[in-house]
């Protein structure tokens, strides 16, 4: 028998066990702990609230917090909504330094994205991007919605995002290291800009063989590539951040579903001049011209239904036309048409990528690499296998017909040598695109400067530097006094010209050695190197903050002035890192800031 005191204990435990098992919406903490150096996935560690009219604000939904739902990884595609969801992820650093994050999402086929990050004193930062933004106004320009994030040692902040797209409602994001991101990011530039050359070059080639044959096939397969190409651009963020930048409305976002509609079309009448059953298959023969004619109007369609609907349109044409045309391949092997198994094996390929992309879309499989890539994968397979498939359909052809076609013959080899040439052109073309393209990530689009990635980059090798010669490096912070007031003021057009004279003044000032940057928002750095000692750097720093101060002219004829906090810390080589550096200048820059501000601060 146990006693009365024990029993008393062991009853209290079973009610609070009770408790807490019927508290409605308990659930064990989903904080997510960041790992210096990985990417992390946020999917299980997402919490979502449906919001049917988008009319929630901010404030109600951070006073709300029991209202999210704990979700599983599959949870976070919605399909196709009207509905505006709302994303809480709690985030802790354990790390002894700050750690510089991108969020990014994986679907770059969302409207508008707002993030609200929640410190722990209470405050909080809005940052915003999505397709509804020309690239300039959004946060980060990219093709994906991506959202910079810093967190010191020890933090833990709370995020908050709003979602709305007419699109597929897809909330699979990642926190990635900023050097990991751009990586990642380069790479994916890199095959994309593969694909997309390889679908203007087989375009580009069957349209000049169709110049040189008449052939009706020719000509369909390579409009099919284009539309095909200019829709799959629009749908992984290409389109949008390169080709028309500005066109964020309603025209906008029909490229998609308009651009895949059209394709489909496009891909049956070709399949029915590819094939050519008149003759020997006139049933089949009719059943695609029918087919061909319903998807004309389902085109048309797409340009006068709410975009949503006609983003439902696509998907379905889409599984129903390839399942469609494999049909038809299998009738043209029955029936041996030539290159109707290279046909056949062309569209299944395109089956598996449309049909995950599809379904994916309905909100039926959850998104991953797969879903997310296969079309372009299995896209590219079925234009490669569809043009052979041309090649052997015409070769038969030819072997068939008299000699009076080798006039033909040679026209199509001078045409080869001439499209060998274009290739060649292209593909130095796309060299020079990727190379831009290297240059506008190391690049600040507002002042020409070097962004933050290009500023680790040459830190990087200052440092190594350095430590080999074993000189003096100083990293000197610099953070304007006064601007949120001129933008207030005179609007952030204004903002951007006084960041553009103030980084023209620093690059005139700085040596040709030293490396200028905008760390973001109004923060300038000047790194420099061979520096002779603590007092020279002290009076580089003055130097820099008097050229700042002096005053700006405004297009609008006004005159602006701002101060400049400057932070400095000097560190001789391998004795500290670049981030180091950069860290110690920032705590420098901070004691100006709270004592007496437009001031110069050595770190000792």
């Amino acid at each position: 028998m146990l006693p009365d005191s024990c029993r008393w204990v062991s009853r209290c435990f079973a009610l609070i066990g009770i408790l807490l098992w019927a508290l409605p919406g308990w659930s064990a903490e989903r904080l997510l702990v960041l790992e210096d150096g990985m990417a992390q996935p946020l999917d299980s560690f997402v919490s979502l609230l449906q919001d049917p009219g988008g009319e929630l604000t901010f404030e109600q939904v951070r006073r709300e917090t029991n209202a999210f739902e704990a979700t599983e990884p599959g949870d976070l595609h919605q399909g196709y909504t009207p509905d505006v969801f709302w994303m809480r992820i709690e985030v802790a650093s354990r790390s002894s330094r700050r750690l510089d994050r991108i969020l990014e999402f994986t679907y770059a086929y969302l409207d508008d994205i707002r993030l609200y990050r929640v410190n722990p004193d209470g405050t909080f930062e809005r940052m915003r991007s999505g397709r509804t933004l020309a690239p300039a106004d959004r946060v980060v320009s990219h093709r994906k919605p991506v959202f910079p994030l810093s967190f010191e040692p020890g933090e833990r902040v709370t995020l908050y995002l709003r979602i709305s797209t007419h699109a597929s409602m897809t909330l699979n994001a990642r926190l990635a290291p900023t050097f990991t991101f751009y990586e990642d990011s380069d790479q994916e530039y890199v095959w994309l800009a593969l694909y997309f050359g390889m679908l203007v070059a087989l375009g580009a080639y069957n349209f000049l063989l169709f110049l040189g044959t008449r052939q009706r096939s020719f000509l369909l397969y390579s409009l099919f590539v284009f539309s095909f190409g200019i829709a799959a651009s629009s749908m992984n963020g290409l389109g949008p951040l390169l080709l028309w930048p500005g066109m964020v409305g309603e025209w906008g976002n029909r490229i998609l579903p308009t651009g895949y509609t059209l394709a489909a079309t496009l891909a049956v009448m070709f399949a029915r001049s590819f094939l050519n059953m008149r003759r020997i298959a006139p049933r089949w023969d009719r059943a695609l011209l029918v087919l061909a004619i319903c998807w004309w109007s389902g085109t048309l369609v797409t340009l006068l239904v709410p975009v949503q609907d006609a983003l439902k349109i696509m998907s379905a044409m889409g599984v129903l036309t390839t399942v469609f045309l494999i049909t038809s391949g299998i009738a043209g092997i029955r029936y041996r048409i030539p290159a109707a198994r290279i046909y056949l094996l062309a569209w299944l390929m395109l089956l598996v990528g449309a049909a995950l992309l599809s379904v994916r879309n309905l909100g039926w499989i959850p998104s991953n690499f797969f879903t997310v890539y296969g079309l372009q994968v299995g896209s590219a397979i079925e234009m490669v296998l569809l043009s052979f498939g041309l090649a052997a359909r015409f070769n038969e052809l030819k072997r068939q017909k008299e000699r009076a076609q080798r006039k033909l013959v040679l026209s199509l080899q001078r045409q080869e040598r001439e499209l060998e040439q274009r290739v060649i052109q292209r593909t130095s073309e796309l060299e020079v695109a990727k190379a831009e393209l290297e240059r506008r990530v190391v690049k600040d689009p507002v002042t020409g400067l070097y962004n933050r990635y290009g500023l680790m980059i040459h830190l990087e090798k200052y440092t190594q530097r350095a430590c080999r010669r074993d000189e003096l490096l100083a990293v000197i912070l610099i953070d304007l006094d006064g601007f949120k007031a001129v933008n207030d003021r005179h609007g952030h057009e204004a903002g951007d010209v006084l960041l553009a004279a103030i980084a023209q003044r620093l690059q005139k000032e700085a040596r040709e050695s030293d490396c200028v940057a905008r760390m973001g928002g109004d923060e300038f750095v000047v790194v420099t190197e061979n520096v002779v000692s603590e007092a020279s750097v002290l009076e580089i720093g003055q130097r820099l903050r008097e050229t700042i101060t002096q005053p700006v002219t405004l297009p609008s004829g006004q005159s602006v002035r701002v101060g400049a906090s400057v932070g400095i810390c000097t560190g001789r080589g391998g004795e500290q890192s670049g981030n180091d550096l950069i860290r110690g200048a920032d705590e420098a820059m901070y004691r100006v800031k709270k004592t007496r501000k437009n001031d110069v601060c050595l770190l000792d």
